[in-house]
């Protein structure tokens, strides 16, 4: 008996958006592989075919179906396709526009059937350092090209996760000691309010694996405006490296609040 595949992650990444069109690419990987010997084992599946569906809070929808060729990595199967969107509706901070999310929709095609599929959030939003358009600004981000200033810097540990979030798209959250739970970024995305997330110092000193989990559970996200590594010494260049491959939309800062971006 043969398993069909199982996503185990999906990680949609925005790669361009402006008024006009917006390029996502989206990575998948799925489960560990069964071993080949016992009564189960994993069909080998060098290619697969994706289907992709796409709905706006607005009623937009869009669909579409490629092939997808996958690549072992150790037992784990992945791959990755791009797909556009016309006149997208782009996420902002509060105060400088809405908070529109669409949510996308994955399915994997073996033979004639769907082996498995997963819905995710996303949100549409370029974010940049601001230090592009000169070194003598006050700390900003540049947010689908226009200047989000940063006033306050509000510092979130684990307990107070469940706290009401500033209300002000001038505030941005620097979620530290832990990685933010859904919960709080699901917020964090309605609210319109931008956050920085901390990889937390792992007590085994290999926090690899845990990021390459996380960065997966959290691209998706609008509000998340990039990662901080400034703490963990000397890992902090591994770990931003790591960050960039996964993640190349988003900045690595090693200085806060936002000066210093390796």
């Amino acid at each position: 008996m043969v398993r069909p595949l199982k996503i185990d992650s999906v990680r949609p990444l925005v790669r361009y958006v402006d008024q006009d069109q917006a390029v996502v690419d989206t990575h998948i990987t799925t489960l560990p592989r069964l071993p080949e010997h016992g009564p189960h084992r994993t069909a080998d599946h060098p290619v697969v075919y994706v289907m992709a569906e796409l709905d706006g809070t607005d009623g937009y929808h869009d669909e579409g179906c490629s092939r997808l060729p996958l690549k072992d990595e150790g037992g784990r199967y992945s791959g990755s396709f791009r797909f556009g969107i016309d006149a997208p509706k782009r996420w902002w901070p509060a105060g400088m526009g809405d908070q529109p999310l669409y949510a996308l929709s994955i399915s994997l095609i073996v033979g004639d059937e769907v082996a498995d599929e997963r819905k995710v959030k996303l949100g549409l939003a370029s974010i940049r350092r601001g230090k592009v358009l000169g070194a003598d600004l006050p700390p900003s981000l540049l947010v689908n090209g226009r200047i989000c200033e940063v006033v306050e810097v509000v510092e979130v540990d684990q307990i107070d996760e469940n706290n009401l979030l500033p209300a002000t798209g001038e505030s941005l959250l620097l979620v530290r000691d832990h990685f933010g739970n859904e919960k709080l970024y699901q917020a964090a995305d309605m609210a319109g309010v931008l956050a920085v997330q901390a990889v937390p110092i792992d007590p085994t000193g290999n926090p690899f694996r845990q990021v390459s989990a996380q960065v997966d559970r959290l691209a998706g996200h609008p509000s998340l405006a990039g990662y901080y590594v400034g703490h963990l010494g000397d890992l902090s260049r591994s770990v931003a490296e790591q960050l960039r491959r996964l993640d190349p939309t988003r900045a690595v800062f090693t200085g806060f609040p936002l000066d210093g971006a390796a």
